[in-house]
């Protein structure tokens, strides 16, 4: 008889050690679970409003191009109504004479002005072609009003005759005149026919 109530005893025991285990294990699991939207970032979730793979948007006026902004992926953040782009390549066509310059980054945010681009700041390995001429430096912004593109960075300008180094740098889109502002350094190359 006492066996059996030592038995019972320790069985009691036991079972009260697993209990108490298997709650402590639950708790444990459901506070490391926790709120997933929590994990993305609180202050970042609630912002974005869209997200968009092979983003493309095109401003077109009496039928004619104005410009257009492709990107691999965008996120719409409605709050500040500013999308943060992936990628992002630019085509500003040029109103009389049919040519475009194109603008390429790593990264880019647009700002909107309602449906209308205001401006766009591109950042990592900024490309800008006009024709044969290419511009190359690691941030540069290009404001819609004023239809110029500026930077502060470091640019490199290349085209058939020559390379011109510099520190920032103005480019009125519409005439295309391009104004380096600091530091320039030219080379002029005698054997551009052969390019």
């Amino acid at each position: 008889m006492r066996r059996k109530r030592l038995r019972a005893a320790l069985l009691l025991v036991v079972a009260a050690a697993l209990g108490g285990i298997g709650y402590l294990v639950s708790r444990t699991v459901a506070a490391r679970r926790g709120d997933p939207l929590r994990e993305l970032g609180a202050d970042f979730l609630p912002q974005v409003a869209q997200r968009i793979q092979n983003f493309r948007r095109v401003k077109v006026d009496k039928g004619r191009t104005v410009w257009e902004i492709t990107a691999a992926e965008a996120q719409y953040f409605q709050e500040t109504d500013e999308i943060v782009v992936r990628e992002p390549r630019m085509t500003l066509f040029m109103k009389d004479s049919g040519r475009e310059c194109r603008v390429s980054g790593t990264e880019g945010r647009l700002t909107l002005d309602g449906r209308e681009l205001r401006a766009l700041t591109l950042r990592g390995a900024v490309d800008v072609r006009i024709d044969d001429m290419q511009l190359e430096t690691s941030q540069a912004t290009y404001d819609r009003a004023r239809d110029l593109i500026t930077s502060s960075e470091l640019v490199t300008i290349r085209g058939r005759t020559l390379e011109v180094h510099g520190r920032g740098m103005e480019i009125s889109v519409g005439p295309q005149q391009v104004k380096l502002l600091d530091d320039v350094h030219t080379t002029v190359r005698s054997d551009a026919s052969r390019s």
